[in-house]
């Protein structure tokens, strides 16, 4: 028999071994297993699901660019050298000349050039001339690029000849007096016909309206020869021309949404006689030049060439502005249509019953909107019910209503398909059930989605501009969702 104090060491031996086997239940650690799991759980939400985003629908308009480049058709006659020599230019480009006026000589012989030549050291140019210098300065580094390097030659051409032309301008007392003493078979030529000088050709100068062709518009096979860079010219080269009519066209090739914008203008100018005559008026549209900002009115209209549609610009004015250049940039000024403005993304279609207009009554007051419905009671009888609806949209044809609303009273759906609708003091019905679409967006001012009809008045690539104070539809800060694919109708989102 073991003795008393040995049996009460082997017990608190034992005891602790069977404490120190027993672990305590740890909270800290299930807390924190708890935010792990979930923290886990989250993340695979954000990654998996679709992002709501909003937008706050704000008042603007539209900055859409209208810029075209259109080729300047004239009447244009170019005049050739009678005799081969040295060519020497008195009309200034751009000049109006008549049939008397000297616009250049030939020196069979060179001896007047040389003149030219001794006495231009001694010339001095007027302010006048200096101006006319400067403004081809101001006109070249207004349009001069990088990527046109080939337009510097053409600059340095052209203010070399211009400079030239105001030398020989106020040589010509000189040039005279050395004809006098100096027996030089020397031969002054006076224009032509009477117009608008210019010393350049670009094989142009015969088109017309007839011959519009959409190879015209590609500008890298475009050539165009600066007649007064060659000193010396041979018999029958072209020495220069005379634009003869002060009426000119632009004529540009059209993009689908300007070509509809300028057939409903144009419509808008055509009226109907009653015996059937159709008279088409002018119309006016206001473009800028880009060149120097001008801003002209012009009657347009469209042409067809090989399934292509130009738009052809007709002016009465202010060829002589613009004779030098046969390219053209200017850009169509069009009201810019101002509203509320939305994201494209926002926008969405939603199906609608269709109801003829005539059906359309009201009870009590004017702002109870509704259709008198046939009913149909347990024992057969037949009775008609106005029940009041939410008119989304209506037209001159048909008032537009959600299939989905319901009777808040009973839960049942205010119209369904099939149902027959009573106009107000006749024996007519009409049965519900045609469907149209109409665009909104979803409004989540209230916390979850709520569709709202729109009305696009213009649109471009990323933005609408839709009408504001429509029926059921948007107004200055309503919150929309940003991208309408990502969302349901009545779907909560916060």
């Amino acid at each position: 028999m073991a003795a008393p104090g040995k049996k009460n060491g082997s017990n608190i031996i034992d005891y602790e071994k069977r404490k120190k086997g027993k672990r305590p239940f740890n909270i800290g650690l299930l807390f924190f297993g708890f935010i792990a799991v979930y923290l886990v759980v989250c993340v695979y939400l954000f990654f998996t699901s679709e992002h709501i985003s909003g937008y706050e629908v704000m008042a603007g308009n539209l900055a859409v660019d209208h810029h075209y480049t259109g080729i300047a058709l004239r009447t244009e006659r170019v005049c050739h050298a009678e005799k081969a020599g040295y060519v020497s230019y008195y009309a200034r480009e751009g000049e109006k000349v008549s049939v008397a006026s000297t616009v250049y000589t030939v020196d069979e012989s060179g001896r007047m050039v040389q003149v030219l030549k001794e006495n231009a050291k001694d010339m001095q140019l007027g302010d006048e001339d200096y101006t006319q210098i400067r403004s081809e300065i101001e006109a070249f580094l207004g349009s001069a690029s990088d990527m046109n390097f080939d337009q510097v030659y053409a600059f340095k051409t052209d203010v070399n000849a211009s400079v030239l032309d105001l030398m020989n301008q106020n040589m010509i007392e000189q040039l005279d007096t050395a004809m006098e003493g100096g027996g030089a078979v020397f031969t002054r030529y006076q224009a032509e016909a009477t117009g608008i000088v210019e010393y350049y050709i670009d094989g142009f100068e015969e088109a017309t309206l007839e011959s519009l062709s959409g190879s015209w518009f590609d500008q890298e096979t475009y050539e165009r020869t600066n007649l007064r860079a060659r000193e010396l010219t041979a018999a029958g080269d072209p020495v220069y021309k005379v634009i003869t009519d002060e009426k000119w066209h632009l004529v540009f090739p059209l993009d689908k949404e300007t070509e509809t914008y300028l057939l409903d203008e144009i419509s808008q100018n055509r009226t109907t006689a009653e015996d059937g005559n159709v008279t088409q008026y002018d119309t006016y549209i206001e473009i800028r030049f880009d060149k120097d900002k001008e801003t002209i009115w012009p009657t347009v209209k469209v042409e067809y060439r090989e399934g292509q549609a130009f738009g052809v610009l007709e002016f009465v004015n202010s060829m002589v502005r613009y004779a030098g250049e046969r390219y053209l940039d200017f850009e169509i000024l069009r009201n810019e249509t101002s509203g509320l403005k939305i994201p494209k993304t926002a926008v969405t279609e939603k199906e609608f019953y269709a109801i003829d207009a005539a059906y359309l009554t009201t009870s009590g007051s004017e702002e109870n909107k509704g259709f008198m419905k046939q009913t149909v009671s347990v024992d057969g009888n037949t009775a008609a019910e106005f029940v009041n609806c939410t008119i989304y949209y209506q037209d001159e044809e048909h008032v537009y209503v959600d299939p989905e609303e319901e009777d808040f009273s009973t839960s049942k759906k205010k119209l369904e398909s099939g149902d027959l609708l009573i106009k107000t003091d006749s024996s007519e019905y009409y049965q519900v059930g045609e469907t149209a679409k109409l665009k909104g967006v979803y409004n989540i001012n209230k916390g979850y989605t709520v569709f709202r009809q729109i009305q696009i008045l213009n649109e471009n690539e990323e933005y609408c501009i839709v009408k504001e104070g429509t029926s059921y539809g948007l107004s200055v800060y309503d919150h929309i969702v940003l991208n309408a694919d990502t969302v349901q109708e009545d779907e909560v989102i916060y």
